[in-house]
């Protein structure tokens, strides 16, 4: 049985393997949380372990400034009906310190083999649906560098 420190260390690369990529997305592992991106670092997905609350929370988070952020939220909610086709947990909310996201909370269960794969798919499924609608509705500002 593996923890979920050891999980999120592995979960970049386990991300790449699953989008069939060979290098991970750039990425920021801390024991609790990973954070994926493509692109900007303001704009990623991120998988998070709160183990006082029992869950896993993983999606894609808008934490750029407040009109981006906006306007991606604005985007992302008038795509909201394709969003929930392919990923019917996903929620599209703004969120605290005026970021938003497009996320879902998973009740945490103990990290063996079988979860971590099911937690990696689910966050892979993300980047899959999502990264193309982040790329076709980011604000020309935004900087972005592959």
């Amino acid at each position: 049985m593996a923890s979920y420190q050891t999980f999120c260390k592995a979960l970049p690369r386990a991300i790449a393997a699953e989008l069939g990529d060979a290098m991970p997305p750039h990425h920021q592992a801390l024991s609790y949380q990973v954070k994926l991106w493509f692109g900007n670092k303001d704009l990623h997905y991120e998988c998070g372990v709160f183990t006082q609350r029992k869950v896993i929370e993983l999606g894609l988070h808008f934490e750029s400034d407040a009109m981006t952020n906006l306007q991606l939220l604005g985007a992302f909610k008038a795509r909201s009906k394709a969003i929930a086709r392919r990923l019917p947990t996903a929620r599209i909310e703004a969120w605290d310190k005026g970021w938003t996201r497009v996320w879902e909370s998973i009740a945490l269960a103990r990290f063996d083999d079988a979860y971590g794969a099911e937690v990696t798919k689910r966050l892979a499924r993300y980047v899959q649906v999502l990264e193309p609608m982040l790329e076709d509705d980011l604000p020309a500002d935004v900087r972005w560098s592959r």
